[in-house]
C-alpha cells in the first residue's frame, strides 16, 4: 500500500510538471552552455597537415563551439594573410603541453599578431599587433 501511494504521489508531480495546459507532454532540450574559449584548455599538438596558422587555428577551435571567420565586414585585412602562414615555431616549443586554447591560438600565431575573439557570436579572427581594424 505504502508502495502504491509514493508511486501515484511520483507520477502525478511529473505529470504536472511535464504536462501544459490542455494536458499535452512538454518537451524541453536543455543546452549545457558552453565555456567561453578562454576557459577551455587544449593539447598542444597539431596535425601534420596543419601547417598554416589557418589550419591550426580550425584544428584547436574544433569542438570548441568557435570558429574562424577571414572574411568578413570588420575582419582586419590582414586575418587571411595571417591565416596563410606557416605555423609560428612558437607552437612547437612545449610539445603535449596543456594549455588555453587561446593561449594555442596566439602560439600559432606567433610575434606581433593579436587573437581577436567575440564571445557573443562565437567567432574567433586574427591581426597584426598595431594594425587597426
Amino acid at each position: 500500500m505504502r508502495k502504491s501511494v509514493t508511486l501515484a504521489t511520483i507520477a502525478l508531480l511529473l505529470g504536472a510538471c511535464a504536462a501544459q495546459p490542455g494536458g499535452r507532454p512538454v518537451a524541453t532540450a536543455v543546452k549545457p552552455a558552453r565555456p567561453d574559449l578562454r576557459s577551455q584548455t587544449v593539447r598542444m599538438t597539431l596535425p601534420p597537415d596543419a601547417r598554416t596558422v589557418g589550419d591550426a587555428a580550425e584544428y584547436l577551435l574544433e569542438g570548441s563551439g568557435y570558429s574562424l571567420v577571414l572574411f568578413c565586414k570588420q575582419c582586419p585585412k590582414a586575418a587571411p594573410q595571417l591565416a596563410a602562414e606557416p605555423v609560428s615555431p612558437l607552437a612547437f616549443a612545449k610539445p603535449n603541453e596543456i594549455t588555453s586554447a587561446t593561449r594555442a591560438l596566439l602560439l600559432i600565431l606567433g610575434e606581433r599578431r593579436r587573437l581577436i575573439v567575440d564571445d557573443q557570436l562565437r567567432l574567433v579572427t586574427f591581426d597584426r599587433i598595431g594594425a587597426g581594424l
